[in-house]
């Protein structure tokens, strides 16, 4: 387990959270290495466990609490000729222009890059894409 600290408002047991980093306000904070530093950018966290502990944030003062997290799987999207479970597949992510659309954050993942390989942990459903694409929603994993 990786304790670290979350907004107070959005720390639930099963929470889930891609980490995009700090600011330059937070590389003032004494707590630095327990918020920031102690998470990997660009990496999904599911919150585990919720302390009593609170701090207040510099950048908003917001309260934060401490937090039990752990790295989890992705939901991301995959062609439907790629989908079968337990499958590594080197995943590009879509080109995709529709901001707006329900499945943008799975199809343009800020955890996968043109070179990203990863491994089809689970099926879940097939999804419609506005752009025609044969899509699959799948949990994956980064190797």
């Amino acid at each position: 387990m990786i304790i670290t600290l979350l907004e107070k408002n959005i720390a639930k047991i099963g929470y889930t959270f891609t980490h995009m980093g700090g600011t330059k306000i937070c590389a003032k904070c004494s707590l630095k290495k327990v918020c920031v530093e102690a998470l990997e950018t660009n990496v999904s966290y599911e919150v585990r466990k919720i302390g009593a502990k609170e701090h207040r944030c510099l950048i908003d003062d917001q309260v934060m609490i401490v937090c039990e997290v752990e790295i989890t799987n992705n939901t991301i999207t995959v062609e439907s000729q790629k989908y079968l479970e337990g499958i590594i597949i080197n995943r590009q992510p879509l080109k995709c222009n529709e901001i707006l659309c329900e499945n943008n954050e799975y199809c343009i993942h800020p955890n996968f890059n043109e070179q990203s390989r990863v491994k089809i942990i689970k099926i879940l459903n097939k999804i419609k894409c506005p752009l025609s694409y044969d899509l699959v929603l799948v949990e994956a994993k980064i190797i």
